[in-house]
């Protein structure tokens, strides 16, 4: 294996060769993440930090941070701004009830220019954030891990690891910031702050209070929360190992992955022909923008709302229905209890709009300039139209999410491994070369999971079969008629 490693080396060149210190140092911040994780496991598990009090610190703290930028007060170009939060309060900040901790904000000047150029301002941030209970999605002393969910879902705030933290900051963030300017339209998911959670830890356990710092990222929710969504796809365009697992199969709103898209749509979803090479054009930078930042292993989050067939499609065979049905069943009827428990009874303050531009405006059109679907749907939330095998019409919303896995010294190494344990699996695997996972990825969207329509496609409901006899006879009802200005509110779906 180390012969493999020297070999790879040796074929990428002197890029890679004086920056394989930086690789050496990634493993280590890999390591230590791992090790962070079962830390916070242990702390919590153990009562010494408890997660309700670092999802109400992060409110705290994300909103005086965003407070200060509408106050014009205390303003810093520093790319790292730290603030002490004690019980009793400070100097311009809160009393609260919780233990003393510290909040760190990273990259503020640079987030602000981006909610600047998505139209939203800190305080219209704060509102969706701060005002009403975050739901936490990921139980953190099972996994060591956390994932929050605004009460409106309409964004995802989760933890990275240091080493993600440091590429978001060397690398990310701004050059996300520079794309995003001279990009009129992208689907990488919008990221819109990361901050540092620093708890006070009692020195007898061994843990200094810099020695463990929680890191965020927000991220905003591209799905519609109040659109019902019959189909969840998480696309890579690799085939091994992409199946969803007998627990995902069995949930009610299952998120499947590419071979179960390829069996489920076996010729994919059809797109109008200017929508399909429009939403190609853009993918398609997207995609290179990623790949000159030497990122791979993300995900293209398809959501679909089919507007005739509201029955879902499932994908579990008889033994994986057998094996999974007693725990698993246990396991969602336990998580639909938390979800009624943490909505029900609750009244939440009215929160400023969001301006975000709907999928078929980050393609550059509108009602006006294509056929589209004339239904309220449509209109309202503005998904890209598209007919599948059956020629039943959908809705679609998807964003590129995973955005911080680079293909370094410990993807290859891990690759070397893979290739040892099964040489002929290996370029069908998610951890490929930043180059070879573009071009597959590019490959599975736009030709299997996205097609071009040889005709115009139908409002109504449609009888034929669009992929294997299109008629150019039958009438297409399509409707061009404007539905005035359209605006979209992501997640990570992190």
């Amino acid at each position: 294996m180390a012969d493999n490693i020297i070999g790879f080396v040796k074929e990428k060149g002197s890029a890679l060769v004086s920056s394989i210190q930086e690789h050496v140092t990634n493993m280590s911040d890999t390591t230590g993440a791992l090790a962070k994780q079962k830390l916070l496991q242990t702390l919590i598990s153990s009562g010494a930090v408890q997660s309700e009090h670092i999802r109400h610190a992060l409110q705290i703290g994300i909103g005086y941070f965003f407070d200060c930028h509408s106050n014009r007060a205390h303003l810093s170009s520093e790319y790292v701004q730290r603030e002490k939060f004690p019980a009793k309060g400070g100097t311009g900040t809160p009393i609260h009830s919780l233990p003393d901790f510290d909040i760190e904000a990273y990259g503020l000047p640079i987030f602000y220019e981006l909610m600047n150029i998505y139209g939203i301002d800190p305080a219209t941030l704060k509102s969706h954030i701060c005002e009403n209970e975050l739901k936490e999605i990921v139980n953190p002393s099972n996994s060591g891990s956390l994932l929050y969910l605004t009460s409106d879902s309409t964004f995802l705030i989760k933890t990275v690891r240091d080493y993600d933290a440091k590429f978001i900051q060397q690398k990310f963030l701004n050059g996300y910031l520079d794309y995003v300017k001279r990009t009129p339209g992208t689907f990488i998911a919008k990221l819109f702050g990361s901050f540092g959670y620093i708890p006070y830890i009692s020195p007898d356990r061994g843990i200094t209070v810099d020695s463990f710092t929680l890191r965020f990222a927000i991220f905003s929710n591209f799905i519609p929360p109040k659109l019902e969504i019959h189909e969840k796809y998480d696309l890579k365009g690799s085939s091994y190992g992409r199946d969803a697992n007998a627990t995902e199969k069995m949930k009610s709103s299952a998120t499947f992955k590419d071979n179960d898209f390829r069996e489920i749509h076996p010729q994919g979803f059809k797109l109008p022909k200017s929508v399909y090479f429009h939403l190609r054009e853009v993918l398609t930078r997207d995609v290179d923008f990623l790949e000159k930042l030497n990122i791979m292993d993300y995900s293209l989050l398809l959501a679909v709302h089919n507007i005739d067939n509201q029955v879902k499609p499932t994908r579990v065979g008889p033994v994986e229905s057998l094996l999974g049905s007693v725990r698993d069943t246990f396991l969602i009827g336990m998580t639909q209890q938390i979800d009624q428990h943490d909505t029900k009874h609750k009244e939440e303050k009215p929160k400023l709009v969001l301006k975000f531009k709907k999928p078929i405006e980050t393609l550059g059109l509108g009602f006006k300039e294509i056929s589209t679907y004339d239904t309220e749907n449509s209109k309202e939330y503005g998904g890209i139209p598209a007919v599948n095998e059956k020629g039943e019409r959908l809705l679609l919303f998807f964003g590129i999410i995973d955005l911080l896995q680079t293909f370094d010294i410990c993807k290859v190494m891990q690759r070397q491994y893979q290739t040892v344990e099964n040489r002929e699996a290996v370029n069908d695997r998610s951890i490929v070369e930043a180059d070879f996972y573009a071009k597959r990825f590019k490959e599975f969207v736009f030709e299997r999971v996205f097609r071009p329509a040889d005709d115009e496609l139908a409002t109504h409901p449609i009888s034929m079969n669009v992929f294997s006899q299109p008629s150019h006879s039958q009438s297409t009802g399509l409707s061009s008629e404007a539905s005035g200005t359209v605006v979209h509110p992501e997640v990570h779906r992190l």
